[in-house]
């Protein structure tokens, strides 16, 4: 387990998830809290192999990760109900570096 400083964004967004995480076999953990206030540990798989090396850096990478989602409920307002999506993929940047 490697202890990590990270930021992480959706392609085309401008939020940004920052903060220090953990890499465990290649998976980025990081802590989340869900709409209900409720902690968790939100995992990025295999962001070792998808990420690469920064320029002049030794401990610094960069890349994309794909993650893909199945039966996500969505809200739609002009029927006020939810409906559920079958599969959602979604393209994150992610920027780590090793901390001691």
């Amino acid at each position: 387990m490697q202890k990590v400083v990270y930021s992480i964004s959706k392609v085309n967004k401008d939020e940004k998830l920052k903060g220090v995480g953990y890499l465990v076999e290649g998976n980025l953990l990081i802590p989340s809290t869900s709409s209900k206030g409720n902690a968790y540990i939100r995992v990025f798989e295999d962001v070792t192999e998808k990420c690469k090396a920064v320029a002049n850096s030794d401990n610094e990478f960069k890349g994309y990760v794909t993650v893909a989602y199945e039966n996500i409920h969505v809200f739609n307002k002009e029927k006020n109900h939810y409906d559920t999506l079958d599969y959602v993929e979604t393209t994150y940047f992610i920027w780590f570096k090793y901390i001691a």
